[in-house]
């Protein structure tokens, strides 16, 4: 019984303390009659820049597929949120509208040998010694990077004519 009473007087010690360091937290009451806004000679608070606006990327043949990443997602981002799996002319055409060289693309074909939607676009843009890839499919868009393949391709197997 003794060790229950000790128990009651730390809970109730310890919701008095705890009252008191919430009770220091609350506001003052207002006087009646203050003002709720600063009198109009206060000066007015100085107000942040704007922020400047980030330059577009550049695509940069010689530079690393990572640093390149961005504009390839930037730029084919209105086909993204259009859904589906678009033409793979569609995809070259964005490519090259953000200044990447067609050289510099590879992509799958966008039907199968019988004429049918594929059930994904594989395409890749070379930079450096490196490849952005990229895949369209039924879950959506996505990018990665990794390095040139041995044959200096960066997709494997049989791409599609970019003429």
């Amino acid at each position: 019984m003794r060790t229950s009473a000790r128990r009651a007087s730390a809970v109730i010690a310890a919701a008095a303390a705890i009252a008191a360091l919430l009770a220091g937290c609350a506001p003052s009451p207002r006087p009646s009659g203050a003002p709720t806004s600063p009198p109009a000679s206060t000066p007015p608070a100085p107000t942040e820049p704007a922020p400047t606006a980030s330059p577009e990327p550049t695509f940069d043949p010689a530079g690393d597929a990572e640093a390149n990443r961005p504009l390839v997602e930037r730029s084919l981002a209105p086909l993204v949120s259009a859904g589906g799996i678009p033409a793979g002319r569609s995809v070259v055409d964005a490519l090259t509208a953000a200044g990447i060289p067609l050289e510099a693309l590879q992509i799958t074909a966008d039907r199968t040998s019988i004429g049918l939607p594929v059930d994904s676009l594989l395409f890749s843009v070379r930079s450096g010694e490196s490849c952005v890839l990229g895949q369209f499919d039924g879950d959506g868009f996505m990018t990665t990077t990794a390095p040139v393949l041995a044959s200096g391709a960066c997709l494997v197997g049989a791409t599609a004519s970019l003429d």
